[in-house]
């Protein structure tokens, strides 16, 4: 396992952001997720959960700049 450093957890930040831009921007405003409630449930479910791991990302960002 490689060691961390505090760019990490920004890079984490971003990276978790682009990814729920491209699910929001090209799955979630598909005419097919427009059309089918399932598919747009599930896909606003991975947002938020990927919405949670990125707080996540930016709470460890704090504790360990706070040490």
């Amino acid at each position: 396992m490689s060691k961390l450093n505090p760019g990490h957890y920004l890079e984490m930040m971003d990276r978790l952001h682009v990814i729920m831009c491209n699910i929001n921007d090209h799955c979630l405003e598909h005419p097919v997720a427009k059309r089918d409630i399932r598919i747009e449930s599930l896909l606003e479910k991975a947002i938020e959960e990927l919405w949670d791991a990125y707080q996540i990302v930016g709470e460890l960002d704090c504790e360990n700049n706070e040490s």
